[in-house]
């Protein structure tokens, strides 16, 4: 099941990020040309109108939130299965006794 989840996580983490790249390209630079532009600059400002730049903005803070939440979902998940796999190929050393028996012999 943990399998199964962290793989979900790290599609999920893929698609995120991938929109991240998108959105990031669909900004326009400060010079006003640039990449932005040729995705469709003026279609998002016929989309959303004069806010457009804020829209992208909004989007890219969410986006960005989304991913660091992911990321330590997943971190977390691998750092549980790592724990699992380590306590069940652990070597059993065997018990020490109290240093006041450890004296007396």
């Amino acid at each position: 099941m943990l399998v199964f989840f962290a793989v979900l996580l790290s599609l999920a983490l893929v698609a995120v990020s991938l929109f991240s790249i998108l959105v990031v390209l669909m900004q326009k630079s400060p010079e006003g040309g640039g990449f932005g532009s040729s995705l469709g600059g003026g279609a998002m400002e016929s989309i959303f109108g004069g806010d457009a730049g804020d829209v992208l903005v909004r989007t890219t803070a969410k986006a960005t939130i989304a991913f660091l939440a992911l990321s330590m979902l997943l971190s977390m998940c691998y750092v549980h299965q790592a724990g699992k796999v380590n306590e069940s190929n652990a070597i059993r050393l065997p018990e020490r006794s109290s240093t006041a028996e450890v004296r007396e012999k």
